[in-house]
């Protein structure tokens, strides 16, 4: 398969569909008519939008050994996918969460138990197979950046109800919970399809970029999207005493900061009321907390932007432009 083959939306999509048939043969398991089979099953069956492994094959496509290596970059995608449903599930268990983007999470659905076992038996399996195809270098690249991912929510952890949590120290967590993942996507697509040490460095930043993105996006959500209020909590980061960029943005302004504190010093005592949630929103939206989330993404956008310039390959990073432009898109 050449580079111009994946610039196609069709080849592109068949592409995908060797991802999950990697994805189904590592995580074949006899759990059937068992509620860790049913999460396994309801996991593999959602089938996202596989950011992740498009991601790591746009990557792959940028080096001389991508056509030879088609299917074992495509094993290895589905190795990156599989960690990060394990992740999600994961999450769930942890922030005690009953839903995930508007649906029930494993955790709400299945019980906790279920859950922590099929994200368990991910993990392992993805291990299996790494020893099994003699994929040592992904191994330690992943493994590396399942270690980063803990490194990160024990940060986030650490910051809980920390009034005095700065958009540094949290964006350092967020390199490490969300970006951690992205940036190994990148890695490895670079590195396994034979790139210059040169492009493996810069497509290692770019998924430092794309990861930050992907996460500010996110935090927008409680702000800007009455779609992802729909079936889960509003503002659970905050009532977590997790306070995310739009937040943080707001508390820059020393007025900002003036109306927000005694909001979040109150939130580290008791659980507040859905009108004290209401007026926290509307100070973020007031003093330019959700404006300025907007901004930092554009400002990460044209970064990775200005860095795929300098692989002049125009073809070759559409897909990468494409995605990029979706997150930009707030």
């Amino acid at each position: 398969m050449s580079e111009r083959m994946m610039s196609c939306a069709v080849t592109a999509e068949s592409a995908m569909e060797r991802v999950k048939y990697y994805i189904c043969k590592i995580a074949e398991n006899n759990y059937a008519g068992t509620r860790t089979g049913a999460v396994l099953d309801d996991l593999l069956g959602s089938s996202g939008k596989m950011v992740r492994p498009r991601l790591l094959l746009s990557c792959g496509a940028l080096g001389p050994y991508f056509e030879e290596r088609f299917e074992r970059l495509c094993t290895i995608a589905a190795m990156v996918e599989l960690t990060h449903l394990a992740s999600l599930v994961h999450d769930d268990i942890i922030d005690d969460a009953p839903y995930r983007r508007g649906k029930p999470s494993m955790q709400g659905k299945y019980g906790k138990d279920a859950a922590v076992y099929a994200g368990d038996f991910l993990i392992a399996r993805i291990n299996y197979w790494e020893a099994k195809e003699k994929l040592v270098n992904a191994a330690a690249i992943l493994s590396k950046a399942i270690e980063e991912m803990c490194i990160g929510e024990i940060g986030q952890s650490v910051c809980r109800y920390n009034a005095g949590v700065t958009v540094d120290d949290y964006i350092r967590n967020i390199r490490g919970k969300t970006g951690a993942l992205f940036r190994a996507t990148c890695r490895l697509g670079a590195t396994e399809s034979g790139c210059s040490e040169d492009i493996v460095r810069k497509m290692d930043q770019l998924g430092d970029y794309i990861g930050i993105m992907f996460q500010f996006r996110d935090d927008l959500l409680d702000f800007t999207s009455s779609e992802a209020r729909e079936g889960k909590e509003t503002h659970k980061d905050f009532h977590d005493g997790i306070y995310t960029m739009p937040v943080l943005m707001a508390m820059k302004s020393p007025e900002g900061r003036e109306a927000l504190l005694p909001i979040m010093r109150e939130n580290a005592d008791r659980r507040l009321d859905e009108s004290e949630i209401r007026q926290m929103e509307q100070y973020v939206q007031f003093y330019g907390g959700t404006s300025e989330t907007v901004a930092e993404i554009h400002r990460y956008a044209l970064k990775a932007n200005h860095l795929l310039d300098t692989l002049d390959r125009d073809e070759s990073v559409k897909p990468i432009r494409k995605m990029l432009d979706l997150l930009d898109a707030v």
